[in-house]
């Protein structure tokens, strides 16, 4: 294996894994930021709205007076609701912002005169997106129901009518979406919910159907439930705690094939995962409760997994994992919540690039090129969320450390390629002692529509620092420590109409980097990411983020990289076929070199519970570039998944 083969391996797996942690700690600069963040906290004005999420409890259709009514359950207001109608064929799409959908997209037909489906998903990290398939063209007016001690639940009520002549414009506030003119009443306070006989209670995970016959109509009132919640009468019947525990999971198969195959490459690839899931929740945890302060939710989730991974033809390299993907206890009320056990936790606000997150270790495996959502492994950790009112303060507290998942050699995106190396790999992975956790804090809030949010880790880092030892008595020796880093992070978010904007920073007291000897160094390093989503009113999305790192103390011999380093990455799709099909681009750039990384997708989701796609993942770039240098590892790829 030569310096010129080794080094690209090196720096890839460095310049677009997620930041590295080093080093002892500085007490001047650990106590300087507590006291600005402290400070902040301080001075930044009340906030109008609660730190906690907005978590959408149920979705309700039903047909009443002649008008089509959606009513659309959260934990309390949101900042924006905006309705946008869209044609060819008939949709309106209301986006919740910000919100959390807990559990999966789901899609639900109906039989009403007007709406042909329901879809419900999270648009973004920050929205959701309510979407109805229309029969026809209609009016539709949007206004709010506050929460109130004997309804606990925040409402947006939306009302649909055939255009046609003009109706009353209601009083009160409300959004007007349809066309001039042609508003429908407004819904009264109490009747939309009156036949139900069921108070609707939040809830925080899952989104079983329930469908009821309306006594006015005699159509059926199709109901999204999402967390299992049931009304306060269905919930004292039940008895049996079997009939909380429910189970969910997914099947995907993944194949790729080179495009450029060569001797003694792995010029194809199959991965197998299949993950099942189950949810046990205690009888009576999610009755319905007379105040918000009472509301509660209880339950323990774990899930198994079963992940195969194979390259070949030459050299031929498989590997089959069966473990706890993720099992943890959760319990949460008005004014905290608690959850323990293996898990994923995300922190910051963009997407792939995200200098602020790295709680879990990464499945390298692939390198970047599964989503960033899909490469995190879970590990065991305690986390603590308190309300104290308008801020969110989380804690969490990781006690054995957990690495990233990468080959060192023998496989395609091997750290030393396909081929033996002829190096002998010493590994010091730290023990697993309290003298080797992790620990960090996060402080969150909103102002003026600005989702705010400073954090401090602690951590050991989840990629190796090498040291290269070519006079070893055993041989050419690359040895691979893990060290300790301190990491100050800061994140903000808002929306503008259709556009959002996001972004999140982070100083790394000590940082990684490979040099020409083999050896790392570690320097302080800042890096930031700032971002825009748009959201089209023809279902095109788009999403666009700028990189800056920069290398403190920069040494001339640091391997390709400069001490600044600026990119460009992000998403661009558009769906199609009442949402049944998607075509999607997801790129990065170097801005200093012009290589790219692109991987066009089209989706097809027509098939209930089954997605399919076909893509291709392509590198472009001058052959000395960083993105260049992998042009022969161009690949076509197919994936399935199936849920359940």
């Amino acid at each position: 294996m030569t310096l010129q083969t080794l080094v690209p391996k090196m720096l890839y797996l460095k310049s677009l894994s997620p930041p590295r942690q080093a080093s002892l700690v500085r007490p001047f600069g650990m106590a300087w930021t507590a006291g600005v963040c402290l400070m902040l906290l301080l001075l930044c004005p009340a906030p109008t709205h609660a730190a906690a999420p907005v978590l959408v409890s149920s979705l309700e259709l039903n047909a009443e007076g002649g008008a089509q009514i959606v009513l659309i359950s959260l934990s309390r207001a949101p900042h924006t609701v905006h309705s946008f109608r869209l044609s060819d064929p008939a949709r309106l799409v209301l986006d919740i912002t910000p919100a959390q959908l807990p559990g999966t997209k789901r899609n639900l037909t109906t039989n009403h005169p007007l709406v042909h489906r329901m879809r419900a998903s999270q648009f973004n990290t920050q929205t959701v997106r309510v979407v109805l398939d229309l029969k026809q063209d209609a009016s539709h007016w949007v206004t709010t129901r506050p929460a109130t001690v004997e309804h606990p639940v925040h409402q947006i009520v939306l009302s649909l009518r055939p255009d046609g002549p003009p109706e009353s414009v209601p009083n009160g506030s409300g959004e007007s979406a349809g066309q001039s003119g042609s508003q429908p009443e407004a819904v009264p306070a109490q009747s939309a919910i009156a036949s139900s006989g069921d108070a609707v209670q939040p809830a925080l995970e899952g989104a079983p159907v329930q469908t009821t016959a309306d006594s006015q109509t005699g159509t059926d009132k199709k109901v999204f439930v999402f967390g299992g919640a049931k009304g306060q009468k269905e919930a004292q019947e039940e008895t049996s705690p079997f009939e909380t525990l429910d189970f969910s999971g997914f099947l995907r198969a993944k194949g790729a094939q080179e495009l450029h195959e060569k001797d003694s490459e792995q010029a194809r690839m199959f991965r197998n995962t299949i993950r099942l899931e189950g949810k046990w929740t205690p009888s009576g945890s999610m009755a319905g409760t007379d105040s918000v302060s009472e509301t509660s939710n209880t339950f323990l989730l774990a899930s198994m997994q079963a992940d195969y991974l194979s390259f070949g033809p030459d050299p031929s390299s498989d590997d089959f994992d069966l473990e706890l993907y993720e099992g943890y206890l959760f319990h949460a009320t008005h004014d905290w919540d608690l959850r323990l056990g293996r898990q994923i936790v995300r922190w910051g606000k963009t997407d792939q690039i995200s200098p602020v997150d790295n709680l879990n270790p990464q499945d390298m495996r692939e390198f970047f090129i599964p989503d960033l959502e899909e490469r995190k492994i879970p590990n065991w950790m305690a986390r603590l969320r308190l309300f104290p009112g308008d801020v969110t303060v989380e804690g969490v507290f990781i006690p054995f450390f957990e690495e990233n998942e990468f080959d060192y050699s023998g496989t395609t995106w091997a750290l030393l390629g396909t081929e033996p190396s002829g190096l002998r790999i010493r590994e010091s992975v730290p023990g697993k002692s309290l003298d080797n956790s992790d620990a960090g804090v996060r402080a969150s809030t909103t102002v003026a529509g600005w989702d705010l949010a400073l954090s401090y880790l602690y951590a050991t880092e989840k990629s190796p620092h090498f040291r290269f030892d070519p006079a070893n008595p055993m041989g050419p020796t690359l040895h691979s420590d893990y060290l300790r880093q301190h990491i100050y992070g800061f994140e903000f978010e808002t929306t503008l109409d259709k556009f959002g904007f996001r972004g999140e920073g982070a100083y790394f007291d000590e940082q990684s980097f490979h040099t020409e000897s083999l050896n790392s160094v570690a320097k302080p390093m800042a890096q930031f990411v700032i971002g825009a989503d748009y959201i089209g009113e023809q279902d095109w999305y788009v999403n666009v983020q700028f990189s800056h790192e920069h290398i403190f103390d920069y040494e001339s011999d640091i391997l390709f990289l400069r001490q600044d380093n600026f990119y460009l990455n992000g998403e661009i799709n558009r769906e199609f076929w009442r949402g049944n099909a998607m075509l999607k681009l997801r790129y990065v750039l170097d801005l200093e070199d012009g290589g790219s990384f692109l991987t066009p997708e089209a989706i097809l989701t027509y098939y209930k519970n089954l997605e399919l796609s076909l893509g291709a993942n392509v590198f472009f770039g001058p052959s000395e570039s960083l993105f260049g240098r992998y042009r022969d590892n161009d690949q076509a790829f197919m994936k399935a998944t199936y849920s359940f």
